[in-house]
């Protein structure tokens, strides 16, 4: 079992796939990847106020289009010598409309954007249960809508190269992860009041991601094994 005094997600952050048996190149040595820890406020876009702490965020704008969305990304891309990266918000409220939203973005993702409606993104949104990927137009239904008082959480499992999602502690769905690079955890909100915490690990996940990873590690471990046969 894990040390819960440790958290979870800073026993994961240590588990890579080299130390699971991943074969790189002799001359290719495993370095420790940095993983989120808080906003990046260096790229904040204009109607979002974060915390002190960088944890928390503020819809301040008026919500009058499309292109004024405050989204934000953690510090750094989710680590990719994983088996899993995963993170959570908790929407403190829902504001006016209830457009919060949570997903995964690349490099050059438009911060006055929702998660989803630009190129190589996916976001899970709370307003309608929809997950958008890349073009703005809402997928089949995915799940439940999210509000005030919800947990939500996003993830990337990389042994089945899907990106999920859940809601209080249950997992929601997954889709398949079709972006190549670096993705960064990334959150939006689009109407007044909206308010939520972020959670990079530094608290215990209301998802069981424990769990999830021996899945993952399975899947892997199987996969290592029929590999080892040719």
């Amino acid at each position: 079992m894990l040390n819960n005094e440790e958290g979870v997600s800073g026993s994961l952050s240590r588990i890579s796939l080299a130390r699971l048996g991943w074969r790189r190149g002799v001359e290719d040595p495993v370095e420790e990847e940095q993983a989120p820890t808080y906003l990046n406020t260096t790229t904040n876009c204009p109607f979002l106020v974060i915390s002190t702490d960088k944890l928390s965020a503020q819809y301040n704008g008026e919500a009058r289009h499309g292109y004024d969305v405050g989204a934000i990304q953690g510090n750094c891309a989710a680590p990719v010598r994983k088996l899993l990266y995963y993170f959570e918000i908790y929407v403190k409220d829902k504001g006016q409309k209830g457009y919060v939203s949570i997903g995964f973005t690349d490099q050059h993702f438009k911060m006055t954007r929702q998660p989803g409606w630009e190129p190589n993104s996916f976001g899970y949104h709370g307003d309608d249960g929809c997950l958008y990927h890349g073009n703005g137009k809402a997928s089949e239904p995915f799940g439940p809508k999210f509000t005030t008082g919800d947990t939500v959480g996003a993830g990337i499992n990389y042994a089945s190269q899907t990106v999920f999602f859940t809601k209080n502690g249950k997992l929601v769905g997954s889709t398949p992860k079709d972006v190549k690079g670096p993705l960064y955890p990334t959150i939006g909100l689009h109407s007044p009041n909206e308010k939520m915490d972020v959670n990079f690990g530094q608290r215990p996940f209301v998802f069981d991601i424990e769990d999830c990873w021996f899945c993952s590690f399975s899947c892997f471990r199987d996969q290592s094994t029929h590999r080892d046969h040719f």
